[in-house]
């Protein structure tokens, strides 16, 4: 066995679209207002999902795409990942998850059949909605080509083993003789220069190409935008609950809300912007003490011509 082999299995190591409590809810429906913790939940599955669809944690055999991490560091932090799922008390239905996880993939604009290659159809059987493969996998951080063969095979070399390489040449990085992505497949028989028989490991050129790799990398641009636009909705949605609670407050003449309400409108700030408003509090505000108010009518009248 030469340096960096690996095989996954795909219960153990999967990374995976799956609820870990009973399902409750069935996601954000069409009529229904996100509640702090589907927000907090559903931004943290996306950043789940733009990890997890790094190409690094891709191969390619076949013309189909495997989810297969490459690293301990990987397994463990997709583990770590799948532990904090388990965290979750309003998105844990593995179809709303996977209904979410569908739809960010159509709305990053992949031809549907990219779409077949990297998300499973939906089946409430089926716990793995990413395909995966579980073959040995070998990686070469460093290489010799040896012999260019018929058919787009080849002989490598990593140290004292040689294996038997089919489909190479077909990654983005092969050319470079480092990072060789390997997936066993058993033995092959060749002649040697000389003509004789030599039975060596079998394999095939793993690693992506580059259009698989853009693909791939288009994928998790659609998925940081869509975790940036549930970081501005829980911030918003967060900025809202703190007005409601600021309004609450001021109507019992607590000054400091009072001012905190103020502050609110004339900011915009969980509610529509209101000038008016605001100015109306903030003299709520300075008549009951708030020396913040005080200092903000000050510096205001101050400004005016």
């Amino acid at each position: 066995m030469g340096a960096g082999s690996r095989c996954f299995s795909v219960f153990a190591s999967l990374f995976m679209l799956v609820a870990t409590l009973p399902a409750q809810t069935t996601g954000l429906e069409p009529t229904a207002t996100p509640s702090e913790s589907l927000l907090r939940e559903q931004r943290h599955f996306v950043e789940c999902l733009i990890y997890g669809f790094s190409p690094a944690l891709w191969i390619s055999r076949g013309g189909s795409l495997y989810f297969m991490p490459k690293s301990d560091v990987q397994e463990q932090r997709i583990e770590t990942m799948k532990a904090e799922r388990e965290d979750y008390v309003a998105f844990t239905n593995l179809q709303a998850r996977y209904e979410f996880a569908a739809k960010l993939m159509a709305d990053s604009g992949l031809d549907p059949a990219w779409q077949t290659k990297l998300i499973l159809p939906w089946s409430p059987t089926n716990r793995n909605l990413i395909p995966t493969l579980e073959k040995p996998l070998r990686l070469l951080p460093v290489y010799t080509l040896l012999q260019t063969l018929r058919d787009g095979d080849a002989l490598l070399q990593e140290g004292k083993y040689i294996y038997f390489v089919m489909d190479y040449g077909r990654a983005a990085d092969d050319a470079f003789r480092t990072n060789c992505v390997l997936v066993k497949e058993g033995t092959k028989t060749y002649r040697t220069v000389a003509g004789a028989s030599k039975t060596v490991e079998a394999f095939t050129d793993a690693g992506l190409n580059q259009e698989e790799i853009e693909v791939l990398n288009r994928v998790v641009a659609g998925l940081r935008q869509k975790s940036a636009s549930l970081g501005q909705a829980l911030a918003g949605y967060r900025a809202k609950q703190a007005f409601e609670q600021h309004r609450s407050l001021a109507a019992e003449s607590n000054p400091y809300m009072e001012f905190r309400l103020a502050s609110d409108y004339l900011a915009g700030t969980g509610t529509p912007r209101n000038e008016a408003l605001g100015l109306e509090w903030m003299a709520k505000a300075a008549k009951h003490g708030s020396g913040d108010a005080e200092a903000y009518l000050e510096k205001l009248k101050a400004r005016q011509p």
